[in-house]
């Protein structure tokens, strides 16, 4: 058994300079954010409602066996362990995308700090105050079993542009989420919005315990403060239900209703390098109450991370009420902490984080993706470059690392970054074996909670950890280097003064079991290329696709998908591809479909045969669409692109999008039908006509490709009535169709879009009318260049809450050609 030593050391001097929280950055947690947000986003919130309720339902029901199981829970000496997953939203750049190592780096830090055993503590922490340092007895650890009982590191990783994350800032939290009453969920971004114009940006927010949304339960922290671990200690606090030092209460500066911590100036990051204690004595208290002043090294406190050392007893009972349901009127814990049952055996097996749990052998997976600048779609004959995931499994561990490209064609030369060409027409699958070597690893503080069969090196791990109290209890606990700290008058506030304690070191240990396995892993990834012939024998004047046909969506239109895996866990049964639906439709009985309940973030795709447009004047696509919001700002969008070169130009980073985008509509373009909040069927007048051309579809080799990228909870989105032919053609039936207007969001809060649909070269006036018919505000005059044509951002605050009127004249004979109603509600 090999013997390893660690030493907590203190380099305050060395790290001060360091580490700083940015000062410009704040915590979003206070009193009442989440109800603030509740009603200030309440479309978003309701969507919820039903996750909500089902999360609650599971929770009632295992709080109540719970319950049943045990007659009372008396403050434990026994650590409680807390299963945490890190969903990792990220762009691609390794700022966002934390590597492995660094999450474990933030978790270390964090459980020495909220256990007392902060790097700086004994350099930073005057005597006065720790004297009152807590020990939560807390050690949380990444889970090794997710909620399908599938074996995990704990880390979800998802590419979203949201890891900049917008307002309602909750809403990323449905990128991935995995139940709160099991486990602790941690989300990383790139950065947060600030909480006002004149507010600075966040480092991160917690959600208080007991608020009633147990699917926005966890902390959200900017990636590059978690492996700090100073400002995820902060926010778990907050998550156990600790205040800021200074906010939750009405003393003369600021309390935190917590005994033990001194009333506080609001955190303004006011301790500095020339500072010195006592800090801000007299500012809040008569100093003859309390000489030693703000605890300005308080983790709820704002400071730097390398000023920042303790929690106090006080706090720690605090995080006893939640996780224990011990509190003054229930010191035997005969109710039910909110944060309970997280740490109970139950869950700690159930998650994989109990201890002494062996992690299954060979869960690595093999992947792959196109290299960049390589297409999934192309002519015969062309390259196609590949990218594995051979460094996941450690370069030096992988014995086999073999592709096949799914015509016959093997290559086993080891490459993570092959590129084949040797294809026929057709949709090819290829395929990733890898074989590898691989140690996994059990720990436990008592050696018999190991499963030592089958291990091949044991190890014993000794730290020396920091302990205070009476001579007495630190010699109980063999404790070594004992010493005397004596507090004169500072100690009045906490009636410590002319007392002493005792500081000294015990040795702990835990115990690592390693295990050696060989792997063999294999993915396969169906239809990943589809290679098509540089000619088509589709050369008509025309094409019309009404989908009134079962074959139309899957052999002239394929659908194909890019979107993310990690849905939330209650979501699970999400329908990833348009589909053929009747009884709504443009024209016909039948068009295809997004049903916005089951529609997963990314980019959703159907994509044409081939056409041979090349003897058409102008060759150009008509379609009709209709598309709804869920919420007063939608984020989806919808895009039509060509292609001449078999899809090819489609995928690659250097293409320019002049050479192969038609048409491109914007959220509210998207959502031309506006807000509804229940699930969207559209009316006949509720679908926009879209015909769109370029010079270059003149062409013997052209593709279309439809592509609705989700990026937001959404509601559905219909697409009908595809005609290719000539633009001539096209346009007499479109001159048909009647003027169109639409208002969003509505009722209003203050600001207005709206779009105008076929009034092309015609003079119209849009005015704001009220009840009585008077004109309160020109919105547009002019004459319509094209068919759809769409006015932001209509500003409408100064006006009072009402009903009002949009109408669209004709000033040549000044008749009305369209209203709409429209309600301020601010």
């Amino acid at each position: 058994m090999k013997n390893k030593y660690l030493f907590f050391s203190v380099l305050f001097a060395l790290f001060f300079t360091t580490n700083l929280i940015a000062q410009e950055r704040v915590c979003g947690t206070y009193e009442g954010y989440l109800e603030e947000d509740m009603k200030k986003y309440p479309e978003f919130y309701n969507s919820l409602e039903d996750k909500n309720n089902k999360l609650e339902q599971k929770y009632k029901a295992i709080k109540n066996k719970f319950l049943n199981m045990r007659l009372s829970n008396s403050a434990s000496s026994k650590k409680k362990i807390i299963p945490v997953v890190v969903h990792v939203i990220h762009d691609g750049t390794s700022s966002s995308n934390l590597t492995e190592a660094q999450i474990q780096n933030g978790i270390d830090e964090l459980n020495a700090n909220i256990n007392g055993q902060g790097w700086n503590f004994l350099s930073v922490t005057p005597d006065v105050f720790a004297a009152v340092r807590g020990v939560g007895n807390v050690e949380f650890r990444l889970a090794k079993i997710d909620p399908d009982g599938n074996p995990t590191n704990g880390i979800v990783r998802v590419k979203s542009s949201k890891t900049i994350v917008p307002a309602p800032r909750n809403q990323i939290k449905a990128l991935s989420y995995w139940n709160s009453y099991q486990y602790f969920n941690i989300w990383t971004v790139q950065s947060m919005p600030s909480l006002g114009p004149d507010n600075p940006a966040l480092n991160g927010y917690a959600q208080f315990p007991n608020t009633g949304s147990m699917s926005t339960d966890g902390v959200v922290i900017r990636a590059a403060e978690l492996a700090a671990g100073t400002t995820i200690t902060h926010e778990v606090g907050h998550w156990l239900g600790l205040c800021h030092t200074w906010d939750c209460g009405g003393a003369t500066c600021g309390t935190d209703n917590v005994a033990d911590t001194p009333e506080d100036l609001e955190g303004t990051f006011d301790f500095g390098f020339n500072d010195n204690f006592p800090f801000h004595v007299g500012f809040c208290i008569a100093d003859s109450m309390n000489w030693a002043g703000e605890m300005y090294m308080n983790y709820m406190d704002y400071q730097s991370d390398a000023v920042g050392t303790m929690f106090t007893k006080g706090q720690v009972a605090i995080f006893n009420e939640h996780l224990e349901g011990v509190t003054e009127a229930d010191p035997q814990g005969i109710g039910f902490g909110y944060r309970e049952y997280i740490w109970q055996e139950e869950n700690l097996i159930n998650t994989g984080t109990y201890d002494g749990y062996k992690p299954p052998a060979c869960t690595k997976k093999a992947d792959f993706n196109l290299f960049p600048n390589s297409s999934p779609s192309i002519c015969v004959g062309e390259n196609v470059s590949f990218q594995g995931n051979k460094s996941v499994f450690g370069s030096s561990n992988v014995s086999s690392f073999v592709w096949d490209f799914g015509n016959g064609d093997i290559d086993n030369s080891g490459t993570d970054n092959p590129t084949f060409s040797n294809w026929n027409e057709g949709s090819w699958d290829v395929s990733l074996t890898v074989e590898y070597n691989e140690t996994t690893k059990a720990v436990a503080y008592k050696l018999e909670d190991l499963d030592v069969s089958g291990a091949t090196l044991i190890d014993s791990v000794y730290s020396q950890e920091m302990v205070q109290g009476t001579q007495a209890e630190l010699v109980s606990l063999g404790a070594t280097g004992i010493t005397e700290i004596n507090i004169d008058s500072l100690g009045v506030y906490f009636g410590l003064q002319d007392s002493s304690f005792f500081r000294g070191y015990v040795t702990k240990v835990k115990y690592e079991a390693y295990y050696q396995n060989t792997c063999n892993v294999s993915v396969t990834k169906e239809d990943f290329i589809t290679v098509y012939s540089p000619t088509t024998i589709n050369n008509a004047t025309s094409y019309k696709y009404s989908f009134e046909n079962d074959t139309d969506l899957g052999n002239d239109w394929v659908v194909t998908n890019t979107v993310s895996e990690n849905a939330w866990d209650f979501n699970s049964g999400r329908d990833l591809s348009w589909q053929r639906v009747t009884g709504v439709a443009v024209d016909g009985g039948a068009s295809i479909k997004l049903d916005g309940s089951r529609l997963a973030e990314g980019s959703h795709e159907i994509i044409s045969s081939s056409y041979d447009l090349s003897n058409l004047t102008t060759p150009a696509i008509k379609f009709s669409y209709s598309g709804a919001a869920l919420n007063t700002f939608p984020e989806n969008e919808f895009k039509v692109w060509y292609s001449t070169d078999c899809g090819e130009s489609w995928y690659k980073a250097n293409s320019s999008l002049e050479c192969c985008e038609l048409g491109s509509f914007s959220a509210i373009q998207t959502a031309n039908s506006g807000l509804y909040a229940t699930s969207f069927s559209p009316n006949p007048e509720e679908w926009s006509t879209i015909i769109l051309t370029k010079p270059q579809l003149k062409n013997s080799n052209v593709r279309f490709k439809f592509e609705y990228i989700a990026n937001e909870n959404s509601n559905n989105f219909f697409l009908d009535n595809i005609e290719i032919g000539e633009e001539a053609s096209l346009l007499v039936s479109n001159n048909l169709r009647e003027h169109k207007l639409t208002v969003f969001p509505n009722p209003s809060k203050g600001s207005l879009n709206m779009t105008l649909e076929n009034f092309s070269d015609k003079d119209i006036e849009v005015y704001l009318t009220n009840i009585l018919g008077e004109k309160v505000n020109k919105i547009y005059e002019g004459k319509m260049i094209s068919d759809f044509y769409q006015i932001e951002n209509i500003d409408l605050i100064q006006l009072k809450k009402g009903i009002y009127f949009i109408q669209v004249i004709d000033p040549n004979n000044t008749s009305i050609l369209l209203t709409d109603k429209v309600i301020i509600n601010k």
